[in-house]
């Protein structure tokens, strides 16, 4: 698969590091050293795909490529959006054989999301684009999301109404992790979730935490491996189980990430 190449090149995302290839995954000598950088509005055309067939979970990537490249250029614009993208120089036009999305704080980029009507306007009209062109989909939605995401918007803005009387911590969030099936195994997944747990840590996230599908297609095991604490789990009304996993980002790691 051959993702093309452009999160918004912010200065707290610059960094851009060489990462060798391991052994079990240089199955073509030509394939040189992979380059982490940051995710830029060029690349989405490549993620996006990426998303929807690599993490083919919930309600986004079953409205197709097309919206979820949309939804993806929210976190570009964001100020607490985090993204990354490995590429293998080697390939012409360079290849996206890797990529990470996330947020520095969830809390304070859902309310600038929300806030923001424009934004707001915009998704919701290519929401409704790709449900008129997926019957199929809209109808599944309409009966298994409808009245959940009707109680929870009356509650969130119940709960907005309330003064806040504490302080919550800052939480990072990795929204989506993919790597091209080609070049699993070779460390490419580590990497990323290491760049992103350094770059939260040093904006002040006082925790890490994901959901992946405990199912043949979820990742599980990878991040247990690597660490990450297991959580609470649900189901989803499509039938699939999350897991949520947590990792401190001060303090006792739960694990390491090599």
């Amino acid at each position: 698969m051959r993702f093309l190449r452009r999160i918004k090149s912010s200065p707290d995302v610059s960094t851009t590091a060489s990462l060798p290839i391991s052994e079990s995954a240089a199955t073509d000598p030509a394939r040189g050293q992979l380059v982490l950088r940051p995710m830029t509005d060029e690349d989405l055309p490549a993620t996006s795909r990426a998303h929807v067939g690599l993490l083919p979970f919930g309600v986004f990537p079953s409205l197709g490529a097309r919206f979820v490249r949309r939804w993806q250029r929210t976190f570009l614009d964001s100020g607490h959006g985090v993204g990354y993208v490995v590429i293998d120089p080697a390939a012409a036009p360079d290849e996206v054989v890797g990529f990470l999305l996330g947020t520095s704080d969830q809390v304070a980029h859902a309310t600038a999301l929300t806030a923001d009507r424009r934004t707001m306007a915009s998704l919701a009209g290519a929401g409704c684009v790709a449900l008129f062109a997926r019957p199929r989909v809209a109808a599944r939605l309409l009966r298994s999301r409808f009245r959940p995401w009707a109680r929870r918007l009356l509650h969130r803005q119940a709960e907005q109404a309330e003064p806040e009387s504490f302080a919550s911590p800052q939480v990072a969030v990795v929204t989506a992790l993919a790597v091209h099936p080609g070049w699993r195994k070779s460390g490419i997944g580590e990497r990323l979730v290491a760049h992103f747990i350094d770059h939260v840590r040093t904006v002040g996230a006082t925790w890490a935490e994901l959901q992946t599908s405990v199912g043949p297609l979820g990742a599980a095991g990878f991040y247990e491996r690597l660490g990450w604490r297991a959580g609470s789990q649900r189901l989803t009304p499509d039938g699939d189980i999350l897991r949520t996993y947590y990792w401190n980002l001060h303090g006792q790691a739960e694990g390491r990430i090599g």
